[in-house]
């Protein structure tokens, strides 16, 4: 809700203003204060959290620099902080009470962590965190003072929702930026474009999706009324979080700053893995980078190609909530993109290699045309399928594909 209240677009517009004027060295503090008030309206007492946690990475950033086993300490003990803080405060209640069960009711109320609250947009910052440790550590991060850095951690615009941004394409951005015409013209259309998304195709749609809210709706809804629900949510989360990204992305060009793109038509996609490279692309990119391909990638054969997905799956599932039902919702996404990978590998490359006839001619383009709407289809109903995981817990997940069949 927070990009659709006027106190978010008052405080855009005096910062875009004191932007345009404020000299180029002023301007990363500008970005920063405004952000960390931004923060401190909406998050209350966790500013200070996100202020330590930012503080200690850019420390241990340039602890980084100088190379040799102090780097590889330095990375450690970011990692450790960063991931530790997110798990601490997002999933300590869910493990605390599964951990909390297994050992019995004595231990359950010291277990459970009711009392932890999750800081506003952790999932964000603690990516964008991971990012800037290992790219130090890397060596692609230019040198830069301490307002390059917190200018990049606070940038209102993508705290709460993202997109991910990355250190070396958004700080070179701050100094030099300077809005036009057509950036305002492009900013505020995007972001009028993103609060129609989200206000009146994402809240209709959500009027919709009820039936999914509770075992008894389902209990009483026939198999259209449960189809019709998913589609519903299937369009509500597309309208919703494509909209903040359209507010974030044009905030951000009021500025004459560019961030990554997020949603490009994910449903109009004929395969699953074209589905995930179109949708939410700054995390799909995020976890490519520094999940999939440090685990391998498709570099070591078929099978751990396989297994490296569902992992890298499985921590997209989870970083979206503290939840199994998340977890689970991760991991269907993981064997959807297996099976498209072994079909793909196994089946449809060898056939086409092996018949040509199967490409030639007009035949073989009303095959191919075949192809791209079934797997359009196929694809936009296991999508819209998994959303179900997404939603609402596993059993009643269970209990909804009983009434289906």
């Amino acid at each position: 809700m927070i990009f659709t209240e006027a106190a978010y677009f008052l405080g855009l517009a005096v910062t875009v203003v004191l932007f345009r004027f404020a000299p180029s060295r002023l301007r990363p503090w500008l970005i920063f204060v405004s952000g960390l008030s931004f923060y401190a309206y909406y998050a209350g007492r966790y500013w200070l959290l996100v202020l330590v946690e930012a503080l200690l990475v850019f420390v241990l950033g340039r602890i980084m620099r100088r190379r040799g086993p102090v780097s590889w300490a330095a990375l450690a003990v970011g990692l450790v902080a960063t991931v530790g803080a997110l798990a601490y405060f997002k999933y300590s209640r869910l493990l605390g009470t599964t951990f909390g069960g297994a050992l019995g009711a004595r231990t359950t109320g010291l277990l459970t962590f009711q009392d932890v609250a999750v800081p506003l947009a952790i999932s964000f910052f603690t990516f964008e965190f991971i990012h800037y440790l290992v790219d130090s550590r890397r060596g692609t991060i230019a040198a830069h003072g301490l307002g390059d850095f917190l200018a990049f951690a606070m940038f209102a615009p993508t705290m709460v929702a993202g997109p991910i941004k990355r250190f070396q394409q958004f700080t070179p951005q701050v100094a030099s930026a300077r809005a036009d015409a057509a950036d305002v013209s492009a900013g505020l259309t995007r972001i009028t474009c993103g609060l129609f998304k989200k206000v009146v195709l994402a809240d209709t749609f959500a009027l919709w999706g009820t039936t999914l809210a509770s075992h008894r709706a389902l209990a009483h809804a026939s198999r259209f009324e449960i189809v019709a629900s998913l589609v519903a949510f299937s369009m509500r989360i597309y309208f919703d979080f494509s909209g903040y990204s359209d507010i974030a992305i044009g905030s951000a060009r009021l500025f004459g700053i560019r961030v990554p793109e997020n949603f490009c038509w994910p449903y109009l996609r004929t395969s699953i893995q074209s589905f995930w490279r179109h949708w939410h692309m700054s995390l799909t990119k995020w976890v490519l980078d520094y999940i999939y391909i440090p685990l391998g990638g498709n570099r070591r054969g078929l099978a751990l190609t396989c297994v490296n997905l569902i992992v890298s799956f499985a921590v997209i599932g989870i970083w979206h909530g503290g939840a199994w039902h998340f977890l689970a919702w991760g991991l269907f996404q993981g064997v959807l993109m297996t099976l498209y990978r072994l079909w793909s590998d196994l089946v449809r490359k060898p056939l086409l290699a092996s018949v040509p006839a199967l490409t030639a001619g007009s035949g073989g383009r009303a095959l191919h045309y075949a192809g791209s709407v079934a797997g359009g289809l196929l694809t936009f109903a296991c999508v819209t399928l998994g959303w179900g995981l997404f939603v609402m817990p596993y059993h009643r997940f269970l209990f909804m594909l009983g009434r289906l069949l």
